[in-house]
């Protein structure tokens, strides 16, 4: 059993090598962010596994056509449906970055997954991408249907900026009284923009992901710094944590790295579910650090490494869609 408060070796590893820190470095661009992102795959992803079949669509929602993803892992068509909300700050991840990540989704839980390609910041602002996705979750028996494929239970999941949007997206359509899906699974999830939780001081800088970062993704997704807004940190539609709705959130799971600035408004956010009788695992990764999930080509470890936790995932789904 790792201890949650000592870095995995293997994380140590990729701290003191490839992700340590330039002093030097320039200050963030989104073409630079978006290039490192790109760079980070062919370093630490590696190639995806093969699936019995992909194909892309498109879905088309209230702000536009959305490029879409499927991933079926096996010949026998499955009636379970995982929506994919990649993550990246809004900025930087797409399909193409999520892809092993979301094929290897697909092999472990069992699921048919679809990624949502929606749109990026800062070209479009918020809250078009959280629209996107929750037109989509209201649309994926339809567009299941559309890739010959009857779905009998529908999940959603997302990483990072992924997770905060699924989260306002289901606010949306509980705002909206229309339905939910049957189960959600919030990995490592932007959850409160107010920035004022202690893992934000703790995991500052060091840990690959900084808290500045954190606050350069804020701004390139509202187009204006959060720390100006602060009369609408609490909007459940910028912070999720704090929707009226949460009661009718499905079975959750919430997934959190212990290293890791989002770690404390992800586990309070957690807490908040359990707090309103959702039922919700919370499933606190000792020993790495955010976006550990694709990192599949180094990090290896049976208990808690990309692979395992996956399983983890594939696990859930069936308790909480069964």
């Amino acid at each position: 059993m790792l201890d949650t408060q000592i870095l995995h070796p293997q994380v140590a590893d990729l701290l003191a090598g490839t992700l340590r820190p330039d002093p030097a470095a320039a200050p963030p661009t989104v073409e630079g962010v978006r290039a490192s992102t790109i760079g980070l795959n062919e370093l630490l992803v590696g190639p995806g596994e093969p699936v019995f079949r992909t194909w892309d669509t498109a879905a088309a929602t209230s702000q536009g056509p959305v490029a879409l993803r499927w991933y079926q892992p096996a010949e026998a068509s499955s009636d379970s449906l995982l929506l994919y909300a990649h993550g990246g700050g809004w900025v930087a991840g797409d399909l193409e970055t999520h892809d092993t990540l979301c094929r290897a989704l697909a092999l472990r839980t069992g699921f048919t997954v679809a990624a949502i390609g929606y749109s990026r910041s800062p070209e479009v602002l918020h809250p078009q991408a959280i629209l996107e996705v929750a037109d989509i979750i209201q649309q994926a028996s339809q567009l299941a249907q559309a890739s010959g494929l009857s779905i009998r239970r529908l999940a959603v999941a997302g990483d990072s900026a992924g997770g905060h949007l699924i989260g306002s997206a289901m606010h949306h359509l509980a705002e909206s009284d229309l339905p939910l899906p049957d189960a959600a699974v919030f990995l490592y999830p932007i959850t409160d923009a107010s920035m004022a939780y202690p893992s934000y001081a703790r995991f500052a800088e060091g840990f690959g992901f900084t808290t500045d970062r954190m606050r350069w993704f804020w701004q390139q997704y509202l187009g204006a710094d959060p720390s100006t807004m602060t009369d609408r940190l609490r909007d459940p539609y910028l912070s999720p944590l704090h929707s009226s709705h949460l009661h009718r959130f499905p079975p959750s799971l919430v997934v959190t790295a212990a290293f890791d600035v989002l770690h404390d408004e992800a586990e309070v956010f957690a807490q908040r579910l359990r707090e309103v009788s959702v039922p919700v695992e919370h499933l606190d990764v000792p020993g790495h650090i955010h976006g550990f999930l694709r990192y599949r080509k180094v990090l290896t470890d049976s208990d808690f490494g990309p692979d395992a936790v996956m399983i983890r995932i594939g696990e859930f789904l069936g308790r909480a869609t069964s």
